[in-house]
Order: structure tokens, then C-alpha cells, then sequence
């Protein structure tokens, strides 16, 4: 690998605009997560700040789970799920 490579203009101009929107977002990213909690205590869901923020839902799972927030359904999947009844198109050798 050549320690004077440089990258073609449009590449060099692509990583900057990386850069610079990553460095963003780390400097955002504090106070959007204390909005969010902020939103989860008083009702948002999951879904909801997935969609404002572009991030999973399980971001805000995990969130509003460390925060004691009050779950909007059940769990259906994991080991809090309750067990599901077999379906009839699953095999049950």
C-alpha cells in the first residue's frame, strides 16, 4: 500500500461528506437519545422514533427497557413471550 496514494477527486469528496455528516452525528446523537428517552416516558412508541430518527426499533426497545418504561403490548418473541400454541403447518414429530 503507497503512503502517497491519493483518492480520484469525486471519492476524496464522497469521504469528506462522510466524514463530516459522521462527526455530525456523533455530536448529535447525546441529545437526540435524551429527547427519545424524554418521548418513550411520555408515550412514544418503539416505531414511532425508529421513524423520526431513521434508527431500528430496537434501539428503543433496549432504551425503553433500561428506563422501566411500561411495554405498549406484549412480547412475542424471546423468552418473555408466552409459549404459542403449534401451528398446523409445523411438524410435530
Amino acid at each position: 500500500m503507497s503512503k502517497d496514494y491519493t483518492p480520484p477527486r469525486d471519492a476524496a469528496d464522497t469521504f469528506a461528506r462522510y466524514k463530516a455528516h459522521y462527526e455530525g452525528e456523533r455530536e448529535l446523537k447525546p441529545e437526540m437519545l435524551e429527547f427519545a428517552d424524554r418521548e418513550l416516558k411520555a408515550g412514544a412508541t418503539v416505531g414511532q422514533l425508529a421513524a423520526w430518527t431513521g434508527l431500528t426499533p430496537e434501539v428503543f426497545r433496549r432504551r425503553a427497557r433500561a428506563l422501566g418504561v411500561e411495554r405498549k403490548r406484549p412480547p412475542t418473541v424471546g423468552r418473555l413471550a408466552p409459549e404459542r400454541p403449534v401451528s398446523s403447518e409445523e411438524k410435530t414429530t
